[in-house]
């Protein structure tokens, strides 16, 4: 076998382990998405199902955070309030139309169309003071079958900003860090609602 042969052999080697090794993230580096993921989930990593969820089915979308969630093959629908997040209001009895409120509940119902089967977390409270359970919501992805946490996703893309409501901080860290995130990208409400 020929020097040059030998040299050739071990550059070609060491280039593949280069480049087989810098598309894996390293321990506290971000992994990047990738092409095939859905657009929607703007970067959000999959969970795993929290064993203490309850399947759900979504009735309606009301506001960036707020639906309407059955049980399967139930009628009877909940009023529940996504935890951790704040979406801009919509124009109501109560309230005044927020910057950018149209696009966020615009965005959650193409998330959650009707009938999407989802996930419901209790965190320690049940109910808010309007008498709307309160929960965190996985959205079950129909070709993966991974588990997005929806308020993740809505705070990533710009469309609510993370708001700690004690007790129930479960996913506070992760939806701080969303929102750095979103508001680095300079995306969604972080651009158009700029004062």
């Amino acid at each position: 076998m020929s020097c040059n042969f030998t040299r050739s052999l071990w550059a070609g080697l060491l280039s593949l382990i280069v480049f087989a090794t810098a598309s894996v993230p390293t321990v506290g580096q971000t992994p990047k998405p990738s092409d095939a993921e859905n657009p929607l989930y703007h970067g959000a990593l999959p969970w795993e199902p929290p064993d203490d969820a309850e399947e759900m089915v979504v009735h309606s979308v009301t506001d960036g955070d707020t639906i309407r969630l059955t049980f399967p093959d139930d009628d009877w629908y909940y009023n529940t309030r996504l935890i951790g997040i704040n979406a801009p209001e919509m124009d109501g009895p109560f309230t005044e139309e927020g910057c950018y409120g149209p696009e966020a509940t615009e965005f959650l119902s193409e998330l959650l169309p009707v009938r999407t089967r989802v996930l419901a977390q209790q965190d320690i409270s049940d109910e808010d003071r309007n008498g709307r359970l309160l929960r965190h919501v996985f959205l079950i992805d129909e070709e993966s079958g991974d588990a997005y946490l929806v308020s993740e996703i809505l705070v990533l893309g710009g469309y609510a900003v993370a708001r700690s409501y004690p007790p129930d901080d479960l996913y506070d860290d992760i939806l701080e860090e969303a929102q750095k995130i979103a508001r680095d990208d300079d995306g969604g409400l972080w651009d158009a609602c700029a004062a």
